[in-house]
């Protein structure tokens, strides 16, 4: 038998809205991959640029799927849910994997079934050259990752090797949230299944205009849902790691205060945060702020 023929099949899934240019290079980035067995399937979320004429001329061995704008998940859903593999992968059209990204994921689950693998990011500008990176943390951990992820966000879409039936029977991506649904999928699957890391980056991550989202104070309060959310639904976590989940309430608040201030909001919202902060995490950065913000 063949390599391919031993090896299961992996998804690619690829949303795409308006980014033909950069589209060109993230499959041609795809198409290298060391990982013999794999699929890419891209999911044209209403572009009107163009993007279906580019796919089907310059990658036929691509499927392409169109749909009516839908937003990301959505798109992201499309794709897990026409997905063949056994596993799936997703990566933005203006991302570009590592060669061995998807050879190197599948490595870092160790033969392993019915569990995940995550990896880094290198930072790139907008013509592909490497931007600084500043690492999350030494060493990314892997297996039981609900602590560190209450901590941080360092599991994304891109780069997150997942089985297709427990993406599917976790429900996907939730559609119509802005932002920070790849976090929430993270949490919940941390919540009940093994997550292990590729120490090295698998994805590069373009920074550009069209994509660098600003931190606002309504973009960060979804975030701060995201997380409050599931320590609703998961008491256990709160009382596993009552410290870990205080520290990162207080820090949400601190960011929320810090977005209110920027933006002119009422003065008692930002009071309100700090408020918050001081009683979840007291320390005298925090005391300052509620007295001088």
């Amino acid at each position: 038998m063949s390599e391919k023929e031993t090896l299961p099949l992996i998804t690619i899934g690829v949303s795409a809205y308006n980014r033909k240019d950069y589209l060109r290079e993230c499959l041609n980035s795809l198409l290298v991959q060391t990982y013999k067995n794999c699929e890419i399937i891209v999911v044209d979320d209403g572009s009107v640029d163009g993007t279906g004429d580019m796919v089907r001329n310059e990658f036929p061995q691509v499927r392409y799927i169109y749909q009516e704008n839908a937003g990301d998940a959505a798109a992201k859903n499309t794709a897990a849910f026409a997905a063949r593999g056994e596993y799936i992968v997703f990566n933005d059209s203006d991302d570009l994997f590592y060669p061995d990204a998807v050879e190197r994921l599948y490595n870092a689950l160790g033969g392993r079934k019915g569990v995940c693998s995550y990896g880094g990011y290198t930072a790139i500008d907008g013509a592909g050259n490497i931007l600084p990176t500043k690492k999350k943390m030494p060493v990314l951990p892997g297996g039981d990752i609900v602590e560190p992820l209450l901590k941080q966000i360092m599991v994304y879409n891109c780069g997150f090797l997942m089985p297709v039936e427990l993406f599917c029977s976790m429900g996907g991506y939730q559609v119509g949230m802005k932002g920070y649904y790849d976090y929430k999928l993270a949490l919940n699957i941390a919540a009940e299944y093994p997550i292990f890391a590729e120490q090295e980056p698998v994805f590069y991550r373009r920074r550009h205009d069209s994509n660098i989202s600003a931190h606002t104070y309504d973009k960060i309060m979804v975030g701060f849902h995201v997380f409050d959310d599931f320590i609703s639904e998961h008491p256990e976590v709160a009382a596993k790691y009552p410290d870990t989940v205080r520290k990162r309430y207080a820090k949400i608040h601190i960011l929320l205060a810090r977005e209110a201030r920027k933006e002119k909001r009422d003065k008692k919202l930002v009071k309100h945060h700090c408020t918050e902060a001081l009683k979840n995490h007291f320390s005298l950065k925090h005391l300052w702020r509620y007295l001088f913000w």
